[in-house]
Parts: structure tokens; sequence; C-alpha cells
């Protein structure tokens, strides 16, 4: 029964001192419910609620400062593996043309901003190039690949979509909704233009962060030549 009640006596000690539950049990091996018993009426002071209150944020901010520590151990050991990959595939192509040009045309008319591979452009052949790019460099089957249309409205009753499903030979079912960009102007300017297709690898962060160190060892391997 002393033992009991010493424990509770420094359990409160500590209390007042601004531990945690957690920190105390450390100290006091009882039941945590029997720790909550003893301190949900401990009355304290103003200055006794500010230590507690300021050691609770020091061991959110602590545990923060450690989460994000692990995270960003965690991306750059994937960094590394994608970089190794990457060098790995660069070795491999690096005398073949459409790989050169493929990067290069990514790094002009590519998404760097976002989290995933996607390449916007008007150009049918260009778009085509781009995606035997994707078939031969990155493993990527077309069947697999998004594609969505940007236009402006006064094209949208031109059913632009097939236009585009059938230059690349793709599937009706791998265009996502299109987007109609505002004008001003109520009446065709372009006669011949069919709006810009996008192309989306999903869930490719991977392709998109090799496809930046790709763009870095293109630029040395022309320094060196």
């Amino acid at each position: 029964m002393k033992k009991l009640v010493q424990e509770k006596k420094t359990a409160i000690a500590l209390r007042r001192q601004g531990l945690s539950y957690n920190e105390i049990l450390k100290q006091v091996p009882v039941a945590k419910s029997s720790l909550s018993l003893w301190l949900k009426d401990l009355p304290l002071t103003k200055d006794e609620k500010q230590i507690l209150k300021k050691r609770l944020n020091s061991n959110i901010s602590r545990g923060r400062i450690k989460a994000a520590s692990e995270l960003r151990k965690r991306r750059l050991e994937r960094e590394r593996v994608w970089y190794e990959e990457a060098e790995r595939v660069f070795k491999l192509h690096k005398q073949q043309s459409l790989f050169h040009t493929g990067i290069a045309l990514y790094w002009a008319e590519g998404s760097k901003r976002t989290d995933q591979w996607s390449f916007t452009n008007s150009d049918a052949d260009m778009v085509k190039l781009m995606i035997l790019w994707l078939e031969k460099f990155a493993n990527t089957d077309k069947v697999e690949l998004f594609f969505r249309l940007y236009v402006h409205k006064p094209y949208a009753h031109e059913n632009c979509e097939l236009w585009w499903q059938e230059q690349l030979n793709i599937f009706e079912k791998q265009f996502v909704k299109t987007i109609y960009k505002p004008t001003q102007l109520g009446v065709k300017k372009r006669p011949d233009y069919k709006g810009c297709i996008k192309i989306e690898v999903r869930k490719s962060k991977h392709l998109l962060c090799k496809m930046k160190f790709w763009q870095k060892m293109l630029v040395e391997y022309y320094r060196q030549q």
C-alpha cells in the first residue's frame, strides 16, 4: 500500500513538472487506467499548465521533425534507386538519336510541376513520336496511356476526339474528360486546328524523376563530345 501511495505522489510530482502520461509511465510502472484516475482531477497552477503545454508542443515538434526526417530518408533512397536505373538506361541507349530526341522534347514541352509524366502538344506527328519513345525506352504499352484533349469552344462540335483517336490509333476509353478552353473568338481562327492532346502516364513519378536525371545526363553527354 505504501508503495502505491508513493507511486501516486511521484506521478503527481512528475505531472506538475509537465511530463506526459507516457513519460510518467516510464518512471512509474502502473496501469495507465490507474494513472488517469490519479491525475484526472489534478489541479494545476497557471505556470504548471504553461510548462505542460510547452512540453507537449515540444514533443509534437520533435515527433514531426522525426517523421519528416524519415520521409526524407525514404525519398532520397527512392531517388537513389531511380538514378541508378536512369544511369543504366542512359548508358544503354546513349547512341540512339530517338532516345535523345524524346528527352529533349519532354524538356521543352513536358510537364515538370506534377507528380506524373505527361506531355502536351497539338502536332500529331510529335505526339506519335513521344508514344513511340514511351514504348521503346520507358516500357510503357500504348494501351496503358490516357489522353486528354484541350480545345477551344468554337471547335466543340467537330468531335476532335475522334480525329485524335484515328491519328494515334488509340481506344475511345483511353480519353479522359475534354477541357474546353475559354476564348473571346466566336469563330475558328485556324481551320485545321484540332486542339492539344495530353499524354498521361498514370502513377509515373518514378518516370518523371528519371526524365529529369536523363536531361542532366544528356547535357553532360554533349559537353563531353
